[in-house]
């Protein structure tokens, strides 16, 4: 296992939850690593998967959504372009990849982070961070998705009312869950874009 070195009292075990996150997680014997000292105990940690999301900056202040194509998570509905971080791949490495391979767009500036939430797709926990940045090039969706939009961002807010978010979720803990982090997260990036109230 990537933790196991010789020498290890212990080794270190990765056993998941029957829906596959949760862990146990033995330490050994690393003394020779500042970052993992000689301790004698185990604790329960959750893990989570990376994604990240993009919020795609028109020259006019709008952003970019795409449809979700069916036989995706949240199908028909309209979010901002991202996806998983692969495997070796850092999130602000697969921010741009993502944002190319969905749209067809290339940042035209170095991306800003805005902020993270956690999500529940494909029975998995996530962590979505998200992106922020101007884009060029003509929009080129991918087979995910159905559809584009640019929206101004200070509309789409409207989405993430209370009481939107009880309808669109229907009831469902997980899917309000993803919603109230989708909506928490564009206030946010709107502080961001906008700044200060003194500043406005």
């Amino acid at each position: 296992m990537p933790w196991a070195r010789s020498g290890c009292r212990y080794g270190a075990e990765l056993v998941r939850r029957s829906l596959g996150l949760g862990s146990w997680l033995r330490f050994c014997d690393m003394s020779d690593d500042q970052l993992s000292p000689d301790v004698d105990y185990s604790m329960r940690i959750d893990t989570f998967a990376l994604a990240t999301a993009t919020y795609a900056e028109r020259a006019d202040g709008h952003i970019l959504l795409l449809q979700r194509a069916q036989g995706t998570a949240m199908a028909g509905t309209y979010f901002l372009p991202g996806g998983i971080v692969d495997p070796g791949e850092t999130p602000w490495e697969a921010a741009p990849r993502e944002l190319e391979e969905e749209t067809g767009l290339k940042f035209s500036d170095t991306p800003q982070m805005v902020g993270c939430y956690p999500m529940y797709l494909y029975r998995r926990d996530f962590l979505q961070l998200t992106f922020r940045g101007p884009v060029s090039g003509e929009v080129v969706i991918s087979g995910e998705h159905t559809d584009h939009r640019w929206v101004n961002p200070h509309e789409w807010t409207e989405r993430f009312t209370p009481e939107n978010i009880e309808a669109e979720s229907g009831g469902h803990p997980k899917i309000a869950m993803l919603l109230e982090g989708i909506g928490d997260d564009l206030r946010r990036y709107l502080a961001l874009v906008d700044g200060p109230p003194s500043k406005r």
